[in-house]
């Protein structure tokens, strides 16, 4: 029964912490005493099980001779002094069992050693593979923040666009505000500018006519002048309080029709009083000439 369990329990050697201890055993060396006694804490491997249970029962076989034994006699077998044939041929046989066993230990001692050699390699694997691990973790962390980065980049980018768009509607509006009023102080300049030509037209215009009044005023002066020497004393002392009563009227060039009336106002005066139908008709006749 013992054999059946140590045989199922070597299916893995790394249990309880084995990484290769040799079952108790230095490598090319025997089993020790303490871990023989205390053998229930290894798991052996397949084949070293027969191994174990000889070593344990060949030792236990030796103790209890050496106790059957009186104490001289057991001196004196292990000072060889005296031996029976029976017990050398019995320890002839235990050494070849022994170092049978032993070239068997040595084997599991290489098989062992691989194994470790296989273990360590699978532990260097493994450490370069959570190496991997741990790069691969970083360059996710470094490419979250990455990702996190470009995110709020195209964020403000949204942000900027809405902007610029508000600015350009603002830009194309006061555009069209000032193009309506250029367009409206155009018109406004062109119509002041038709008006102020009309106007320099009338003005140039009303030049000329205040040039033909101030002439006709001076001819009608001059023959008022030459009425009045026609005159005696007495009419022209009338004659003159008309005049002066009137001369606001014939001082006054802003009506212009107005003068030509005071004028003609005061040569009906002077030919209301004259005194002779002679005088009358010479001033008539100068009149019309």
């Amino acid at each position: 029964n013992s054999e059946v369990k140590m045989e199922e329990a070597e299916e893995d050697d790394m249990t309880c912490g084995d990484l290769g201890n040799g079952l108790g055993r230095r490598p090319g060396a025997v089993y020790e005493g303490e871990n023989l006694q205390n053998s229930y804490s290894f798991r052996p491997r397949k084949g070293s099980g027969k191994v174990y249970n000889s070593l344990l029962s060949a030792k236990r076989g030796e103790e209890s001779d050496a106790a059957a034994l009186p104490g001289p006699k057991r001196n004196s077998l292990y000072d060889g002094s005296s031996r029976k044939p029976g017990a050398e041929s019995n320890t002839e046989v235990s050494n070849e069992e022994l170092k049978q066993q032993l070239r068997e230990a040595l084997e599991e001692v290489e098989m062992l050693k691989v194994e470790l050699e296989a273990a360590q390699r699978q532990l260097e694997g493994k450490d370069e593979a959570l190496r991997i691990l741990q790069s691969m973790a970083v360059f996710n962390k470094a490419t979250s923040h990455t990702k996190a980065m470009l995110q709020k980049t195209e964020e403000e980018k949204r942000t900027l666009e809405k902007e610029i768009n508000i600015l350009q509607w603002e830009i194309e509006f006061d555009q069209d505000r000032f193009k309506n009023i250029e367009d409206t102080w155009t018109e406004k300049y062109d119509r002041i500018y038709c008006e102020n030509a009309a106007l320099k037209e009338a003005l140039k215009l009303r030049t000329e006519e205040v040039k033909t009044l101030k002439a006709e005023n001076a001819i009608l002066n001059q023959q008022c002048l030459e009425f009045l020497a026609m005159l005696d004393v007495k009419q022209q002392k009338v004659v003159q309080e008309n005049m002066s009563l009137n001369k606001s009227d014939i001082t006054d060039f802003t009506g212009l029709e107005g003068t030509r009336t005071v004028w003609d106002r005061n040569c009906l005066a002077c030919s209301h009083r004259m005194g002779t139908a002679g005088k009358s008709r010479s001033w008539i006749i100068l009149m019309r000439s």
